[in-house]
């Protein structure tokens, strides 16, 4: 249950976080993503992985690192799926197996990038020491029984 609530919620986690970026962007088919160390990408990343747990300068500045070349490699993206998806969604007469289609389109891509980025977690993972992998394994032990607790409550 835990594992289905966890996936469950992250996917709408990254799938609002797309949206609400798309949805700030004043240019027109696109989304560039700034490359600056404190924006939402690089939040997006840790994903609150390393809330709490103390790193040494070093370890920051190769996180900051590897979020950077992360960055590089997604700096644009194409806002014509959201569109093809609103026109489908506007549409007189439902296709829906042009829905389905567009749908899968943009689920192949957030998986893609959703691999990506827990490639570049990975990475930083790798770079703590034992008792700073503890911490982060308690921490999302922690964020696990909270997403659990309030999706009960719901």
């Amino acid at each position: 249950m835990r594992q289905l609530c966890v996936l469950a919620l992250s996917s709408l986690a990254i799938i609002s976080a797309g949206s609400a970026q798309a949805s700030k962007t004043p240019i027109k088919g696109e989304i560039n993503y700034p490359c600056t160390a404190n924006d939402s990408l690089t939040q997006r990343i840790q994903s609150h992985m390393f809330d709490g747990v103390e790193l040494t300068e070093a370890q920051r500045q190769r996180m900051r690192d590897l979020t950077d070349q992360f960055r590089f490699r997604h700096s644009v993206t194409n806002v014509g799926d959201l569109e093809q998806m609103q026109q489908l969604t506007l549409s007189p007469q439902f296709d829906e197996e042009a829905v389905l289609q567009q749908a899968q389109k943009m689920a192949n891509q957030q998986v893609k990038f959703q691999v990506e980025m827990a490639h570049v977690r990975n990475q930083i993972y790798g770079l703590l020491t034992a008792a700073q992998k503890k911490q982060v394994q308690q921490n999302y032990e922690r964020r696990i029984d909270n997403l659990c607790d309030v999706h009960e409550l719901q």
